[in-house]
């Protein structure tokens, strides 16, 4: 955000040249600044929402009483081994 503030104060500087001034680009940079400042809003809202439903630092957080973590990955399966000698035939 601060070189998008600093490229259009340079570009609509009083001892600036007026040639150099750009719509198009001086648009750009306003779109670019309304967005970064929206995800900054969005931002502060979810960490406010955040905070506000997190217990108080000095309150310990209840155990959770019988949930016992499970792993439910499995091991892929072994690859068949081949037979020494066996030929594959190509398949109609």
């Amino acid at each position: 955000m601060a070189r998008v503030r600093d490229r259009v104060h340079a570009a609509t500087a009083a001892d600036g040249s007026m040639d150099g001034l750009s719509a198009e680009n001086l648009r750009w940079d306003a779109d670019w600044l309304q967005a970064a400042l929206a995800g900054r809003d969005g931002y502060t809202a979810a960490l406010d929402e955040l905070l506000r439903t997190m217990p108080p630092p000095n309150q310990a957080a209840a155990p959770c009483r019988g949930v016992s973590p499970k792993i439910a990955a499995t091991a892929p399966p072994a690859p068949a081994v081949s037979r020494a000698g066996a030929v594959r035939t190509p398949r109609p």
